[in-house]
């Protein structure tokens, strides 16, 4: 039965059989890198330095709770990291 139902759709699922199969990064039919095409989202962080680590750990607390993630420096515990799109909005929040 289903044989049947597929034999008026065979010109449309023979299309299927001629679609290049990809094996490396790069398409040998239009030259598209699979990689260079994949979405990547990419956040500049902007470097915040306190006086100190408490007053660092503050700010992320205040940051925190109004929803901004922040993530500590590897350059030093005083330091914080935080979205660049968000620095007018983290200022405001420190400020407070």
């Amino acid at each position: 039965m289903l044989d049947t139902d597929l034999t008026e759709f065979e010109d449309y699922l023979s299309e299927f059989r001629s679609v290049p199969q990809f094996d490396a990064e790069t398409c040998r039919i239009c030259g598209v890198s699979l990689s260079d095409s994949l979405s990547v989202n990419k956040v500049p962080l902007i470097e915040l330095q306190f006086e100190n680590e408490t007053v660092a750990a503050k700010a992320v607390s205040l940051l925190e709770a109004k929803g901004i993630k922040s993530k500590q420096s590897s350059a030093e515990k005083e330091k914080i990291l935080i979205p660049e799109e968000k620095l007018e909005y983290v200022k405001t929040i420190l400020k407070s």
